[in-house]
């Protein structure tokens, strides 16, 4: 979908980035199995784990901060409700995928049930937000209020 908001794009460009790295991961792990990971698999999992924290700290905290409280004051309050619900559910693997990812070598099933657990919830995250939150915020934006948000998400 094209969107004409800056920051809808801004939103888009990062979910593709989430996609594109979450779905190398998951194909990853499953072409690798139960096998202990490889030097390339941990690299992965580490940027993967780098671009999660952003995720969870930068991303979700606009999103919550100055969209979904838009969401909700035009009625779409229940997107919303349930996006945050997601983002407290990813935050708290996330956590967890963190704490794990220091033990790669003694955790190791732990950690690839928890990654793959992880790209599942970030990739229908990314889709529920592409099909409607973003879609909502190219009717619900003014120009002028996309460029301030555009310019504080900068």
């Amino acid at each position: 979908m094209n969107f004409n908001r800056h920051i809808s794009r801004r939103l888009h460009e990062e979910h593709e980035a989430t996609l594109a790295l979450w779905g190398r991961l998951e194909q990853t792990l499953a072409m690798r199995g139960n096998r202990p990971p490889e030097e390339g698999d941990i690299w992965l999992l580490r940027d993967c784990g780098a671009q999660l924290a952003g995720e969870v700290t930068r991303h979700f905290a606009f999103e919550e901060a100055e969209l979904f409280p838009r969401l909700t004051a035009a009625g779409e309050g229940d997107i919303a409700g349930l996006l945050i619900e997601e983002h407290e559910a990813i935050r708290a693997a996330a956590q967890r995928f963190g704490e794990l990812a220091q033990h790669l070598s003694t955790r190791w099933p732990e950690v690839r049930a928890l990654a793959l657990e992880l790209a599942e919830r970030l990739m229908s995250h990314v889709q529920k937000e592409e099909m409607s939150l973003l879609p909502s915020l190219e009717d619900l934006l003014d120009e002028q209020t996309d460029l301030e948000l555009a310019g504080r998400y900068s």
